[in-house]
């Protein structure tokens, strides 16, 4: 499925251990809803490899550094922006470092899975099923799986003649009603050793996981009803579209392979992977992302779905009343699927009407707050007049 290092103390705390000895990770090894995680990168990582594989290993990276700290909060998906698109889905991840963007996951007893992406782009929704799997359970030494996947990751409406339009002269290019992208994917992973890996964080247990994904993303268009990669004419158009809505640089088919190496452990502290790490077909490693510190509970996540509140009507068209019985109530805040605030309301009792008639139809959510600001309840509602 990404400032200072931490002090001596710390290492000699957490996850510390003198013996090697083979683990199985599980389900329950790894983050579910309600976990935040702290992940630090370093993005010059000079000369680290990602070493041997086999029984019995020692991986030391304590020397890395960090350059950048992402936060990624594993929530409830029922409240987040798109979820609706991944109605199978247990998971949510939102990551600081992918800002307008969601990603939705299964974790369950055979394994962690990515049903997809839900993004804002230029103010646009769209949806994209990345779907991959990032660990099947139990995993072991020797563990393996592989497998295919193709789709569409997303299209939209076009409505152009590449070749007739001023100052160019018509010619024989067809009239491009929409673009779409497809992609296939292959991916192979294997757990290729087990032993002790170090890093700032600590010492830990671990299996090394090595996945190998290629990807090949083809742009199409379609022409006098039928789909065809998109032409150089098409191509050429689309790059010369002035701004502020181009220049938009298309290639037709673009092959991609990645490399990575994962270090999954069974220790409690953990419960994500030790550390990541992209490296190229000759071994040069681009990026290491390791865990900085335990995983902790987000105080949005705290008590996002509680009993004893009802909003209707769902869906909507004027106004929706919201019944509690909470005790502690403080404030209601609406959101748009963006998480743009839409108003900020006084919520001291235990009822409250809302009125939305100046909402358009759509997907919204709302977060009722305590005198503290932590979230007691989140949850969505539709507006449809």
């Amino acid at each position: 499925m990404k400032k200072t290092l931490l002090s001596l103390i710390m290492l000699t705390s957490i996850g510390i251990y003198s013996s090697q000895a083979q683990i199985t990770v599980n389900s329950g090894d790894v983050v579910g809803a309600g976990d935040v995680v702290e992940q630090a990168g370093d993005t010059i990582p000079g000369a680290i490899t990602i070493g041997s594989g086999g029984a019995s290993q020692t991986w030391n990276y304590s020397a890395l550094n960090e350059d950048v700290l992402d936060t990624l909060s594993f929530k409830n998906p029922g409240p987040l922006p798109g979820s609706s698109n991944f109605p199978l889905s247990n998971i949510g991840m939102e990551d600081t470092d992918q800002d307008s963007t969601w990603t939705y996951l299964t974790k369950n007893a055979a394994g962690l899975f990515v049903d997809g992406v839900y993004q804002i782009q230029n103010g646009q929704p769209t949806t994209f099923p990345f779907v991959t799997t990032i660990l099947t359970f139990p995993s072991t030494m020797g563990t393996n799986f592989g497998g295919t996947w193709n789709g569409d990751l997303f299209s939209f409406p076009l409505g152009i003649d590449p070749d007739s339009i001023p100052p160019l002269p018509d010619g024989p290019h067809g009239h491009v009603d929409s673009l779409k992208l497809t992609r296939e994917a292959t991916l192979t992973s294997n757990i290729d050793g087990w032993g002790n890996v170090t890093t700032p964080f600590g010492t830990f247990p671990s299996l090394r996981q090595i996945v190998i994904e290629e990807t090949v993303d083809t742009t199409w268009q379609l022409v006098n009803g039928t789909w065809e990669i998109i032409s150089a004419t098409t191509v050429n158009f689309l790059a010369n579209i002035p701004p502020p809505f181009g220049p938009v640089i298309v290639t037709p088919v673009v092959y991609d392979t990645t490399r990575s190496a994962r270090w999954w452990t069974d220790d409690p502290t953990a419960r994500f992977p030790i550390v990541e790490m992209d490296y190229e077909a000759n071994g040069t490693v681009n990026r290491v992302d390791w865990q900085k510190s335990t995983p902790t509970v987000g105080i949005a996540q705290q008590a996002t779905t509680v009993s004893g509140v009802s909003l209707y009507p769902n869906p909507a068209a004027t106004e929706i009343t919201i019944e509690t019985s909470l005790t502690n109530n403080s404030s209601i805040q609406l959101l748009d699927v963006t998480g743009k605030l839409i108003s900020d309301n006084s919520f001291s009792k235990n009822k409250i009407t809302l009125s939305i008639s100046d909402l358009e139809d759509g997907i919204y959510f709302y977060n009722i707050y305590d005198v503290d600001g932590i979230v007691l309840h989140s949850n969505k509602f539709v507006v449809a007049k």
